[in-house]
């Protein structure tokens, strides 16, 4: 009986230090490097040996993955390069930042990021200390222009799982900490609330198929204001 119970303890101990491990000893790993993403860095990194440089990255989460870039913006002069992994939080991007978006030394850089923090209940001050150490990575590489879009609205009644803890109100609260940190490195704050929201705040069912992430028309509204924004 003794033994077991000192075995018992053993294999509790080393599945404590296991998920210490995997989960980070600041508690801020919030995504799990599963081969799905693993694999999608390697193969941006990989990708970027060839890149041309002075273009546009975009990069986040799977909004930016889902961004149609290449049809929306093929026929402007420079390549928009996405560089989204769905289910990416703020500190994931920001541990794969250089390896998948900097070392090409973009010209512009297009971040959107956050909503999965959300959802793992990452503190807001833990959120904005990442995108500001992102963007003041930009700074250091020399980007010309930082563009940091504001969290799109959220509509539980289309899909309340794929929304999950998401709320309207955290979004709004989130984006005017995230506008702030924004205006304090010069960068732009791109807001996309009155463009994609309804008459409620919620996010209009005509640009959304989840309630989460925009389908082909949400994308093209959204690329209708971004535009100008990165090919000034």
């Amino acid at each position: 009986m003794k033994k077991k119970f000192v075995l018992g303890i053993s294999v509790l101990v080393v599945v404590m230090i296991a998920t210490i491990l995997l989960v980070g000893c600041g508690g801020n790993q919030s995504t799990e490097y599963d081969i799905v993403k693993k694999t999608k860095m390697e193969n941006f990194e990989l990708l970027n040996e060839s890149a041309l440089h002075n273009q546009i990255v975009f990069i986040g989460d799977s909004i930016i993955e889902l961004f149609p870039t290449y049809e929306l913006f093929a026929e402007n002069d420079k390549i928009v390069y996405n560089r989204g992994i769905s289910g990416d939080t703020s500190d994931r991007m920001l541990e794969r930042f250089e390896k998948n978006a900097l070392n090409i030394n973009p010209d512009v850089v297009y971040i959107l990021v956050g909503t999965n923090d959300i959802v793992k209940k990452i503190e807001h001050n833990v959120i904005i200390d990442n995108i500001s150490k992102t963007i003041a990575k930009c700074k250091e590489s020399g980007v010309s222009k930082i563009i940091v879009s504001g969290l799109y609205p959220v509509n539980k009644s289309i899909n309340s799982n794929m929304v999950g803890s998401r709320t309207n109100k955290e979004i709004k609260e989130l984006n005017e900490k995230i506008k702030n940190v924004v205006s304090q490195y010069n960068a732009i704050f791109s807001d996309l609330t009155s463009v994609l929201a309804d008459e409620d705040g919620n996010f209009n069912k005509e640009f959304t198929y989840d309630g989460l992430h925009p389908n082909a028309k949400g994308y093209i509204e959204i690329a209708k204001v971004i535009m100008p924004l990165i090919f000034a």
